[in-house]
């Protein structure tokens, strides 16, 4: 039955559409735009940062290997300065923080506001030119076979097409990927829920120290990102069905509000609820080469390095590869974040967070721009002038 007969409306067209305005998509869409290419960033919330801001998860994992070497630079390291520029931070000074209130660890990490950078990221995407469009769910690209020519998308305007030369994949579920027929992998998901508020005590002793970076608390309920504190019996959920989204949800709230009926009710309250559902490994591609985090693993077809936020990854060093953001039988998708191919277990693990979402964004939108000028498919991209790009804005290998 042909129910959707509403008309499609075209948009306008651009060199690079940006699905997804999370830390990833965010850092591919300026270094397209750095690269003098028309980019639009398509978000379907209202504020930017994905799971770092909208999803509360605001602490910015370390660019450094526990060990004192930097790991990661570029883009990342640009948008660590902005998640401390107007908010509060606890950035050791060794990393150029103001080191009034640093952590108890001295790795190039930091706590930060989620509203205060959401609204940084703002400034910082359109002031390198990229045009952003909220509310707007990237839902279908368009191919014709193996060549995407645009992204269906649906707003308050209704149906709507943009067409593009290429299309970046920064959605955090491999939607477009998918949907082109690309092939992917879903992944496993414990029951986390986060919010963030604070009690009494928070507040005297803010008002002791001037801390503001210890006022506002995480509360959370079901597991960490190991799947410790995970309910008994309780399947590993997916996130790729809004029926998986609304149970996840739901079974959080509920927890949550358990949870916060054994307060005094007059000695706390809940500042921020995430605004969209904190999974973690929802979908990735299958792409010419997994990232692995195979420590010492060298890539000739290397973007750039990064090391391992866990406990038990400190020295450890990895390169990742350009092979884990397409697949080379699609002209002119590229993947960006946490999709990258990267299989189950130590590889998504390192690949899903912050600083490796902005170094494959930042790859991508390079790419992105090697494809437009040099009119290319994203598999016959000179690698070397590739690692060039990433090199002149600072990525570290």
């Amino acid at each position: 039955m042909d129910w959707d007969k509403r008309n499609i409306i075209e948009k306008g067209n651009y060199d690079v559409i940006v699905v997804g305005g999370g830390i990833a998509g965010i850092s591919a869409a300026v270094s397209a735009a750095r690269n003098n290419l028309s980019v639009l960033l398509i978000e379907k919330n209202v504020n930017l940062g994905g799971l770092a801001t909208v999803g509360l998860i605001s602490w910015y994992e370390p660019l450094c290997d526990g060990e004192g070497k930097q790991m990661i630079g570029g883009i990342c390291e640009e948008l660590i300065k902005l998640s401390a520029k107007y908010g509060f931070d606890n950035l050791p000074s060794k990393w150029g923080g103001s080191g009034e209130f640093p952590s108890s660890n001295e790795r190039y990490s930091t706590y930060f506001s989620p509203t205060v950078f959401s609204l940084a990221l703002d400034e910082y995407v359109l002031e390198n030119g990229v045009k952003i469009r909220f509310d707007t769910l990237g839902v279908y690209p368009v191919m014709e076979g193996t060549h995407a020519i645009g992204v269906i998308c649906e707003s308050v305007e209704g149906k709507e097409f943009f067409g593009a030369k290429v299309i970046i994949d920064a959605s955090g579920t491999a939607v477009v990927m998918e949907r082109a027929g690309v092939p992917t992998v879903v992944g496993n998901n414990f029951m986390s829920y986060v919010a963030h508020g604070y009690q009494v005590e928070n507040a005297e002793n803010l008002k002791e120290t001037g801390n503001t970076c210890k006022f506002r608390k995480w509360i959370g309920v079901g597991s960490d990102m190991f799947g410790t504190g995970a309910e008994k019996n309780m399947r590993e959920l997916k996130g790729i069905t809004a029926d998986d989204v609304t149970k996840y949800i739901l079974r959080g709230k509920k927890g949550l509000l358990k949870k916060i009926k054994e307060y005094e009710k007059n000695s706390y309250d809940i500042m921020t609820l995430p605004g969209m559902a904190q999974f973690r490994t929802i979908r990735r591609i299958v792409g010419k080469t997994d990232f692995n985090a195979i420590d010492g693993e060298i890539f000739e077809d290397s973007i750039g390095s990064c090391g391992d936020f866990r406990p038990n990854g400190k020295g450890k060093h990895y390169q990742l590869p350009f092979g884990a953001l397409y697949n080379e039988k699609f002209d002119n998708l590229i993947a960006a974040g946490r999709i990258v191919s990267s299989p189950q277990g130590d590889g998504w693990e390192v690949a899903r967070v912050i600083p490796v979402c902005a170094l494959t964004g930042e790859a991508a939108g390079n790419a992105a721009s090697l494809v437009v000028k040099n009119s290319v498919k994203v598999a016959e991209i000179n690698i070397k002038e590739l690692q060039k790009l990433q090199k002149n804005n600072g990525v570290l290998f």
